[in-house]
């Protein structure tokens, strides 16, 4: 029921990417159908179809980032962890999965996601929790939090009520 996607990439780099996605859709007690019909479907949505026998140590750091995200997902997830899914990722790549996230989000599947882009959590979460110094300062939806605030964007938001300790030279 429930995957993780850590910050860092979480692959074995001495199996190319499609030998990563069987190892971990093993663990789930997917048979080898499931595994090959499901990946073939993550593969070619994020762009990695025609890599996906490459070794994964000839990645580039924004390819491992996509294997990651699909080992996360090969078990098709009620409840997905996502830390910092798209760090490293070129914007097109970044686009695909926002556009993936979505598509996931309109099955009712949960995801909570961490990251540092306001302007991805503005686009992809319908609840936003905004903590400064450890404490949480702020939540609600981006339109909430945008309205209560009297700004434009949540980015705005975020401004105008983090970092006082770096203000006020504590």
């Amino acid at each position: 029921m429930i995957s993780v996607c850590p910050q860092e990439p979480a692959v074995i780099k001495f199996l190319s990417g499609l030998g990563n996605i069987k190892f971990f859709g093993k663990l789930y007690l997917m048979s080898k159908e499931q595994i090959i019909e499901r990946a073939d479907e993550l593969l070619k949505l994020l762009g990695l179809y025609d890599n996906r026998k490459r070794l994964a140590k000839g990645y580039s750091g924004g390819m491992l980032r996509q294997l990651s995200l699909i080992i996360a997902l090969i078990n098709d997830p009620e409840i997905l962890f996502l830390d910092e899914p798209t760090v490293g990722m070129d914007p097109r790549n970044r686009r695909k999965v926002w556009e993936l996230l979505d598509s996931i989000k309109q099955k009712k599947k949960t995801i909570i996601l961490t990251t540092h882009f306001i302007e991805e959590a503005e686009a992809l979460c319908d609840r936003v929790a905004i903590i400064d110094y450890g404490k949480l300062i702020a939540i609600g939806s981006p339109k909430k939090l945008i309205e209560e605030h009297e700004v434009k964007n949540l980015e705005e938001v975020f401004m105008k009520i983090t970092g006082r300790r770096i203000l006020e030279g504590i």
